[in-house]
């Protein structure tokens, strides 16, 4: 009768540990989707940030400037502060608000001194690679990365 309770207690004790590793496992697999989802929507937000970004900047050349650009970069800015901490959130708030200022006085025709432009087009480089160190990729390396073209045109009066 001893063996019998010692093979019953065995297999209880085996059902509840095996119950109990498939729950942290089935846990630790949640937690990695929940992350791999996070770091994917994140992926999206930064990649139309960057985007109305440019197109703010195509619509400020043109003279045409209708302001929707601004919305989807404000939009795409809110959706940082809310998907990411305040490293990632905060430049790319302060990005946000140099790159409106730049582009309008570009559209405006008044002229805006080269030193702006280039000042926000690095503004614009640093938080990409803080970007990239929040999805966890290195950044770039590249030497002069993040400076514009040499010939680039001039704004300025």
């Amino acid at each position: 009768m001893g063996s019998a309770i010692v093979g019953v207690i065995g297999t209880l004790l085996g059902l509840l540990i095996g119950a109990a590793a498939q729950q942290v496992q089935a846990s630790r697999s949640r937690n990695w989707q929940q992350a791999d989802l996070l770091r994917t929507i994140k992926r999206r937000v930064y990649a139309e940030y960057l985007r109305s970004i440019s197109a703010s900047y195509a619509q400020a050349l043109s003279g045409h400037r209708t302001r929707t650009e601004d919305a989807s970069l404000l939009a795409a800015t809110a959706e940082i502060e809310i998907l990411s901490d305040t490293e990632v959130s905060a430049p790319a708030r302060e990005l946000t608000n140099t790159v409106i200022n730049v582009h309008s006085e570009i559209a405006s025709g008044a002229g805006v001194p080269k030193s702006d432009i280039e000042k926000a087009d690095r503004d614009r480089y640093k938080v990409i690679d803080i970007f990239k160190a929040d999805l966890g990729f290195k950044p770039r390396t590249t030497p002069g990365a993040g400076q514009l073209v040499p010939n680039a045109p001039d704004h300025s009066p």
